[in-house]
């Protein structure tokens, strides 16, 4: 294998160094990117008893308490409770964007490494390949060991820029799943928490309406 390595020369270098931020970015989305950890249990059962007449400070104490992109947008939302449910939209669908861009980010890297390393193990196949033909326009074909070499360099980085870029492009697809998915279930919470203020919203007006046509009645 390390002979393999040597092989492929100097174009190596960059291939290895896309894996390794391949590997890093892989690791730290998937570390980021678990459900359990971004959709808490504890906060999307308070989102889901907002509307029994649960008092918000309970909801904003359990969200205080689990910080998170999930608790940022009910946070919002709880935070413009008392204004018109066009804001409480308005607000909550720009805190979704922000957080929906923070659970994507880095995405992108990896998309780029699994790109550019098979790109990176062409180019080291053409850099081969011009040697081999640079070889025999010098020495003609009475040598097949410097042949054989020079074609061997040449595949092996191609080799290793595919080893490279198609783990990094499943490992996108399979991410990047993952982030929609999340973020799926966001809006979906987040949409529950405008319809549930919005309701309380009408229930208060109701019933201020109702002390004011008693009061008047009396």
């Amino acid at each position: 294998m390390w002979e393999m390595i040597l092989a492929g020369r100097y174009m190596m270098l960059p291939i290895a160094l896309a894996s390794l931020i391949g590997v890093a970015v892989m690791l730290e989305r998937m570390y980021v990117l678990r459900t359990g950890r971004i959709v808490v249990p504890e906060i999307a059962e308070a989102v889901e008893t907002l509307g029994a007449g649960r008092d918000l400070q309970v909801a904003r104490a359990i969200c205080e308490r689990k910080p998170g992109p999930f608790a940022n947008i009910v946070l919002t939302g709880l935070d413009h409770a008392n204004s018109d449910w066009t804001i409480i939209r308005d607000v909550i669908q720009e805190a979704g964007r922000q957080e929906g861009v923070r659970l994507t980010r880095r995405l992108g890297i990896l998309e780029t490494v699994a790109a550019v390393a098979p790109l990176l193990g062409l180019l080291g196949t053409v850099l081969g390949m011009i040697r081999v033909f640079t070889t025999i326009s010098a020495a003609g074909l009475g040598n097949p060991e410097t042949l054989s070499s020079g074609i061997s360099e040449a595949m092996v980085t191609t080799a290793a820029g595919l080893f490279v870029g198609i783990p990094s492009l499943v490992a996108y697809n399979w991410l990047n799943g993952r982030a929609e998915t999340i973020i799926f279930q966001l809006e979906f919470y987040a949409a529950k928490v405008l319809d549930t203020l919005r309701q309380r919203q009408e229930a208060a007006r109701s019933r201020e309406d109702d002390r004011a046509a008693g009061g008047s009645g009396s």
